[in-house]
This record gives structure tokens, C-alpha cells and sequence, in this order.
């Protein structure tokens, strides 16, 4: 398998430059930025940012970006652009799986809306992960190309996706995996290790724990195929379904407020920022209205922004 994009070693202060540039670049359209999770890797672990925001604007798309905004040398600490969120929308954060919230500027706002834990909830949340874990695991395999980053990634916070399904389905329980991915991340960047085969060792452990967890979930969806199980535990996110082990009519309005948190995104403007799994939401991704001479006047100038921004960086660092 052809691995690409390899992790490289980084340390943690440059995860605090990156989020201190992002943050002080973008804090007057924001209500509050956040950072998701903790460093429990470094080189490994990415940055995942929370923006909450009002503004609505023909450049959001490029300002709120970190590959727009962030100079060159930060672009391998990110694996996506930062999940946003519009004031309006506050409350599905109680249906979303970032609960490690650590406020870098303005104010919380979140901290009415912690993430619901009972029952159905961890059941909705089961199933938007299988439909992405299918999703990947099958590009991956077809493709055969194994992109690093991501994979590591992947396989951490596949873990914790183990740790909410057995939850609810016993059978998914898989004790041995979290202990199998963390002995490969901490030793990735020791002395003499292959990066590349570390890589392929993660992908290995995520793709048999995922046919695992895959068989017990087809069994509970009583699907033939990994393709239908998908379409099934898509059907019962969305309410679309009947189920015997959770209330359809909690998952069709938890569907109904992620819809509409996602109208929301795409009316400010942006085609990325998504709080959940893609793969489980089809019609996540709005279509943004084409504005052809206006999107090339504002990628133009973010382009020189950015420009001065690394030649402000190499003079400073030129210096010191």
C-alpha cells in the first residue's frame, strides 16, 4: 500500500504559535474560538479549532480558513479547516462529540450546551461514526493509497468510537485496540523507526477493528453488505427508520436541528466547518451561489496576505 503524506515530528510550541497567529488573525468576527482536545501526540495529534461566529461576509470562506490565513510551516498541525459555528445554532453542540473545549479568545457561550450523554444520543452518534469509518476504510482499500495523517488520526479516534458503541452494543466492546494504537503513536517518532511502516501498522490495527466492529454492526442492521448496513444506520440517524432499541422520534429531531445547522453554515458564506460526520449527512455540504470575479479578487488577495505573513515570519526567525 502506497502511504503518502507522512507524519513528521513537531513540537508543541509551534501548536501554540499556530493557534496564536489563527486566533489573533480572526478574533474580531468571532464570538469565541476554541481548541478542541489536547496535544496527546505531538507531531500526531492535529489542531482542531471551534470558531463561533455572527459575521456573515463574501470573504468568510478565506478568513476563517487556516490555509488561507496561517502561514506555510503551520499547514502540516491542521488536518481540516476549523469547525464553525453560527451563534444561532448554539445548541446542537449537545448532539456533537467535542466535549474537550478550551477557550483561546472572546467569550464561552458554549457552556450551556454540553453534549447529551444519555441513550439515544450515544446511539445516534454510534451511527454517524460507522457511516464515516465505512467510508474511509473502503477508500482506503480501493484506492490503496494510504494517506498518513489522516490514518493516524483515524485509528486514535477510532477508540473512543469502540468506547461509545459498546455502550450500547456489548458486542462491539474490543479491549485490546486503544492499548494496540497508543503503544504505535507513542513510539512513532523514536530513533530508527520507519514513519511509513508505523503508518501501515495503524492502518493495519484500524482495518481489523473496524471488520469487526463492521460485522457487529451489519448483524444489528441486519444488512448483507457494508454498503447497505451504511444506508441503514443512515435511514436511522435521520429518523427515518423504526428502531426497537432507540427513539426514532429523538433521532428525527436531532436530524432536523443538524439540517438546519448546516443551512446556517452555508448562509455565512462557507463550505467547510461541519461539526459532524459527512458521510452520514449526505446533504451536508450546501452549494454555495457562484460569484466567480468576486471569489477571485478575495483568493487573490488572502494569497498576498498570506505571502507577507511568511515573509514577516522568515525575517523575524532570519534575525533571532
Amino acid at each position: 500500500m502506497n502511504v503518502i503524506d507522512i507524519p513528521q515530528p513537531a513540537g508543541e510550541e509551534l501548536y501554540d504559535e499556530a493557534i496564536s497567529h489563527y486566533t489573533r488573525m480572526v478574533k474580531h468576527r468571532a464570538v469565541a474560538v476554541h481548541r478542541v482536545g489536547s496535544v496527546r501526540y505531538a507531531g500526531l495529534t492535529p489542531i482542531r479549532l471551534l470558531v463561533v461566529t455572527d459575521r456573515t461576509g463574501l470573504d468568510n470562506r478565506c478568513f476563517f480558513s487556516v490555509l488561507a490565513r496561517l502561514p506555510q510551516r503551520y499547514h502540516r498541525l491542521f488536518l481540516h479547516e476549523p469547525f464553525v459555528l453560527p451563534v444561532w445554532s448554539l445548541r446542537v453542540m449537545g448532539y456533537t462529540r467535542h466535549n474537550d473545549l478550551h477557550l483561546a479568545a472572546g467569550r464561552d457561550v458554549l457552556q450551556p450546551y454540553v453534549c447529551a450523554g444519555e441513550t439515544d444520543e450515544r446511539w445516534c452518534r454510534t451511527l454517524e461514526a460507522y457511516c464515516e469509518y465505512a467510508a474511509f476504510t473502503e477508500r482506503v482499500r480501493s484506492s490503496q493509497t494510504l494517506p498518513g495523517r489522516t490514518a493516524i488520526d483515524a485509528a486514535l479516534a477510532f477508540a473512543d468510537v469502540i468506547a461509545t458503541a459498546a455502550s450500547v452494543i456489548p458486542e462491539a466492546q474490543n479491549g485490546g485496540y486503544a492499548g494496540e494504537i497508543a503503544a504505535i503513536a507513542h513510539g512513532f517518532f523514536h530513533e530508527g523507526r520507519d514513519h511509513a511502516q508505523s503508518v501501515r501498522a495503524a492502518w493495519s490495527a484500524l482495518s481489523q477493528a473496524f471488520t469487526r466492529f463492521d460485522e457487529v454492526m451489519r448483524a444489528w442492521l441486519h444488512a448483507g453488505s457494508n454498503v447497505n448496513a451504511a444506508a441503514a444506520a443512515r435511514a436511522r440517524v435521520l429518523g427515518e427508520e423504526v428502531c426497537d432499541s432507540f427513539d426514532r422520534e429523538y433521532a428525527f429531531r436531532r436530524a432536523r436541528e443538524i439540517d438546519g445547522y448546516h443551512q446556517e453554515l452555508a448562509s455565512l458564506g462557507l463550505p467547510f466547518g461541519h461539526l459532524f460526520f459527512t458521510a452520514a449527512y449526505p446533504g451536508a455540504v450546501r452549494e454555495l451561489p457562484a460569484t466567480p470575479l468576486v471569489d477571485l479578487v478575495v483568493d487573490h488577495l488572502y494569497r498576498m496576505r498570506r505571502r507577507l505573513a511568511e515573509y514577516a515570519l522568515s525575517a523575524v526567525s532570519g534575525s533571532a
